[in-house]
């Protein structure tokens, strides 16, 4: 499992990290505009959060 998320911080972090941002900005402005379905992007943001977490960890273990 190390191996694989090894894998995932060297070649998928841009996009990991891309996908974090604008995830986060779409998520403020439904927030901003009073928009009730956050839900989808909410979850966009944990899942990528966690897996740039996660990697990272692995990488430095």
């Amino acid at each position: 499992m190390i191996g694989i998320m090894q894998w995932v911080a060297l070649y998928f972090m841009p996009f990991l990290c891309v996908a974090f941002v604008v995830s986060s900005v779409n998520l403020a402005k439904k927030i901003k505009n009073g928009e009730e379905d956050t839900g989808g992007n909410t979850a966009w943001v944990a899942v990528t959060f966690t897996l740039i977490m996660y990697s990272l960890v692995c990488v430095m273990v």
